[in-house]
């Protein structure tokens, strides 16, 4: 089987969707048995090729107006491809079987956390691609119960394969790497919160809930700035300097010390698809503060701390429990521990190679 993935997110920006497919594609090269071939096809081949193992090749234009209809059929049969594996957006024609990754469709549920534009746009590209794939994989049963109900497509098509997390990266460090404290400007306790600086992550009433702990604790923001983040950094701008520290991107080498150090994980999330940050976070001994919203119980289970989004006080509140109680810290480091080697990325490329051959 000849198998072949869009992997042009690889050259985007950071977010849980490319920790997804390089992931994926890394375990997948490590399972695929001689009578398998998987090619790679990204925007830029060569700096592809210094993330993941495999045979790599060029996709163009970076407009998919053109490169979905026109380029990818063609590369389909000029590669002589068995199967075609895409994220959220599948071409419109195709000459093999396709399977589509679609990892949440909270712009169909949730679209006032969204741009307009974008939910319309994505609502019918999606749509059609859910409608024409082989197999539509989706990464939490939150995900697949949403994608049934939205797209009314047979339920045998839709199948789960989890998110996981890199166990060698994301795990306890001892001793954790203090010189990020000085390299980050973090010179107190911090709660460390990852993603994007969005309105679905719910960051206005974090950094309100952050303001109202009392004791010396920073907020350190990791991530970039999406849409509608401008009324997240005037809240910061309101706080005094010490309070909020906007890291950006950080190298993905200093995310697993950041987790180490950090006092605890705050992950508020309105509404999420699966929830990469609070499994890493656990994979790593941290405590977590999220909440019940999607797909975060599948991911947290009984090893998080759970707060009600809308609820200011609330996330204060969690915050509180975790930063003055010892017990309930140890407790929570346990139960992640525990928990995290579940999520496992060779389960997910498993049930991935299982599913282009059922498309087959």
């Amino acid at each position: 089987m000849r198998i072949g993935i869009d992997a042009h997110h690889l050259n985007g920006k950071p977010q849980g969707s490319r920790t997804y497919l390089l992931q994926l594609i890394r375990a997948l090269a490590q399972l695929i048995e001689d009578d398998d071939e998987l090619r790679v096809f990204s925007f830029e081949p060569e700096a592809t090729r210094q993330l993941v193992d495999g045979s790599h090749y060029r996709v163009f234009p970076r407009t998919a107006k053109i490169r979905l209809p026109f380029v990818v059929p063609v590369l389909e049969l000029v590669h002589g491809l068995d199967v075609f594996h895409s994220q959220y957006i599948a071409p419109p024609l195709s000459f093999v079987p396709e399977v589509v990754t679609i990892h949440d469709v909270l712009f169909e549920t949730h679209p006032e956390l969204f741009e307009g534009a974008f939910s319309k746009r994505s609502r019918g590209l999606i749509r059609r691609s859910a409608k024409r794939a082989r197999a539509v994989l989706t990464v939490s049963e939150f995900s697949r119960q949403a994608i049934l109900e939205t797209y009314r497509i047979p339920e045998e098509r839709v199948i789960v394969t989890y998110d996981a997390v890199d166990h060698d990266r994301f795990r306890p460090l001892d001793p954790p790497p203090i010189e990020l404290l000085k390299r980050y400007g973090l010179d107190r306790p911090f709660v460390l919160s990852v993603g994007r600086l969005e309105p679905r992550k719910n960051l206005e009433r974090l950094i309100g809930a952050i303001a109202r702990l009392d004791g010396d604790v920073t907020l350190a923001l990791v991530g970039v700035s999406d849409f509608r983040y401008e009324s997240i950094l005037e809240k910061v701008d309101a706080l005094p300097e010490a309070t909020v520290k906007l890291l950006g991107a950080v190298p993905d080498e200093d995310l697993p010390g950041l987790y180490n150090l950090a006092e605890a994980l705050a992950y508020p999330s309105l509404a999420e698809g699966f929830g990469m940050p609070v499994l890493e976070a656990m994979a790593c001994g941290t405590p977590v503060v999220t909440t019940k919203r999607g797909a975060l119980p599948e991911v947290g289970g009984d090893a998080v701390l759970y707060v009600d989004p809308l609820d200011e006080e609330a996330i204060a509140g969690g915050l509180t429990q975790i930063l003055a109680d010892t017990g309930l810290r140890a407790t929570l480091r346990a139960r992640g521990l525990a928990r995290a080697p579940e999520f496992v990325w060779e389960d997910t490329a498993r049930r991935t190679l299982s599913a282009y051959r059922q498309a087959l």
